[in-house]
């Protein structure tokens, strides 16, 4: 007899995991997470995915400062802090803090970390919050002077509350941090075991500093395909799930007894990431038709069931304080009007009813996916079908994420380039609540660290450029306002949609998840008591 593919994947992924005792600890209770993919070792330089790749390497190591479950950094490694003119941090560290190996955490810990990052711009999202610290001094084991070169509007958001600090007796002979792979944080688990693509196995750390962790063992069971999670949940031989439940399955499981789900609105947002460097996407009135061809708000009711809200022109959501009202809405049009437009920007209808640029080369254009994503799949077919009466014609390729990923952000370095024309694309909730707009559309890569599309805009480098320092509230509002409404008509993507997240556990097995505002409940705090 066939076995299932959830039998199948149990077999693979969690047979040795699964098999493993339970940590002899104080709560007696593992927690069984699939997750879609793997990543990597679980260290600052190999996790994969901002969410939840990024948060389940902080079950490893810590930050300064953790966002608390409003998204707002409390101190954590930091037990007093002072800034002066919003340059100099003075910080003050906790003094019970260990490594995994029983080492004490102290102030040379924190400025390696952070010369480490600068050394080593390997990660675009480290690399670029530490570039402007002119100095680190450390008067004694506890005690933290970070002196910025220029007031840092978001110097707190990054590094402070996002950068891991390594321990410096590990890594400070470490030449290559992509391929390291001694583990070792101060975080409330440790990493025992990683099998690649198929399962993690993490033991609590006794003596951690901050809280309990909430279960003796976690393990991450790595299944990409996303009816699999879910069948395995239902089934009991996992107990949750790192992805939100799709909408057709949220009523279903709200009625299971022994099932409970957690909802909350998501900064995570769903892109039509356009190339803008190469033709036809390299023309500004081009991806104005494209985006009044695109019907978001049908896309949030037949995808996500009404479970979402339609993006905004600017991407900033509307629930942020930083939203603008000002920037304007995505020009809608019809299909006569598209034709009519199209025409005039020269891209001509050819025999074949496609069209054709001024090279006389039809615009058959390919349209990236990642096949690991259901939503964005079906939103890819929609989306094509929506253009095609235009003579826009669109090959949908649904490849591997990672290959999707080589080829929007090819090591996550825009600096190297990009080879698409259009994908699905997305980012995860810290770009929203930090208000990374120069990373998402300054020009200069070294700013710009996921301007994946190549835009450029000489008046919206200004004001980004301008945003980092701005530490003023009202001021730096006004600024992001400006952005909005000049990305709002030159439309180097299309955000599409940022869900409403529903999130389902098994309340029997462990009950102490906790729902992050625009994260969800993969979050450190959801692991601790």
């Amino acid at each position: 007899m066939r076995r299932s593919p959830v039998a199948r994947f149990l077999t693979a992924a969690l047979a040795v995991a699964l098999a493993t005792t339970a940590y002899a600890g104080h709560t007696s209770k593992r927690i069984v997470l699939a997750i879609p993919q793997d990543e990597g070792e679980l260290s600052p330089f190999t996790y994969v995915t901002g969410y939840p790749g990024y948060n389940l390497m902080s079950l490893v190591y810590d930050t300064l400062f953790v966002n608390d479950l409003n998204d707002v950094p409390r101190p954590w490694l930091v037990e007093s802090y002072s800034v002066k003119d919003g340059k100099v941090w003075t910080l003050k560290l906790k003094g019970d803090v260990k490594w995994h190996d029983g080492r004490p955490l102290t102030s040379a810990d924190v400025k390696f970390s952070f010369e480490y990052y600068k050394k080593y711009p390997v990660v675009g999202r480290f690399a670029s919050a530490v570039r402007p610290i002119s100095s680190i001094r450390t008067p004694d084991a506890r005690t933290v002077i970070i002196t910025l070169e220029q007031p840092g509007a978001n110097f707190l958001l990054q590094p402070l509350a996002d950068a891991p600090i390594l321990p410096r007796h590990i890594w400070e002979s470490v030449t290559a941090p992509k391929t390291f792979k001694n583990v070792i944080g101060s975080g409330p688990y440790k990493l025992v075991d990683h099998k690649t693509d198929q399962s993690y196995r993490l033991t609590e750390n006794p003596d951690y500093f901050a809280a309990k962790p909430g279960a003796d063992e976690v393990v991450l069971a790595v299944i990409p395909d996303p009816t699999s999670m879910f069948q395995a949940l239902q089934a009991g031989q996992i107990n949750a799930v790192a992805r939100e439940v799709p909408p057709e399955l949220i009523q279903r499981f709200a009625g299971n007894a022994r099932l409970k789900t957690l909802r909350g609105p998501s900064y995570a947002s769903t892109l039509l990431q356009f190339n803008t460097t190469t033709p036809p996407f390299n023309n500004a009135g081009f991806r104005r038709i494209v985006a009044g061809l695109v019907n978001n708000k049908a896309l949030v009711e037949t995808i996500l069931l009404g479970n979402g809200t339609p993006g905004a022109a600017g991407f900033v959501h509307p629930d942020s304080p930083f939203f603008s009202k000002a920037a304007p809405t995505y020009p809608k049009m019809t299909v006569a009007q598209a034709n009519r437009a199209l025409d005039t920007l020269g891209f001509k209808l050819n025999r074949a009813g496609v069209r054709t640029g001024k090279d006389g080369k039809p615009l058959d254009l390919t349209f990236l996916v990642a096949s690991n994503n259901p939503q964005r799949i079906r939103a890819a077919e929609i989306i094509a079908s929506q253009l095609s009466p235009t003579g826009i014609r669109l090959t949908i390729k649904s490849l591997d994420p990672t290959t999707v990923q080589q080829a929007l952000w090819p090591d996550f370095d825009v600096a190297k380039g990009r080879n698409f024309d259009m994908a699905m694309w997305g980012w995860s909730a810290p770009v929203q609540s930090q208000l990374n707009l120069a990373g998402l559309f300054h020009s200069n890569p070294v700013i710009g660290t996921l301007n994946v599309g190549g835009y450029r805009n000489k008046t919206v480098d200004a004001l980004t450029t301008r945003m980092l320092t701005t530490v003023d509230a009202a001021a730096r509002e006004t600024l992001a306002a400006r952005v909005q409404e000049i990305v709002a008509k030159d439309l180097p993507f299309l955000t599409l949609w940022y869900p409403d997240t529903v999130y389902a556990f098994d309340a029997n097995a462990y009950d102490g998840w906790k729902f992050q505002k625009g994260q969800g409940i993969i979050n450190k705090r959801s692991f601790l008591k």
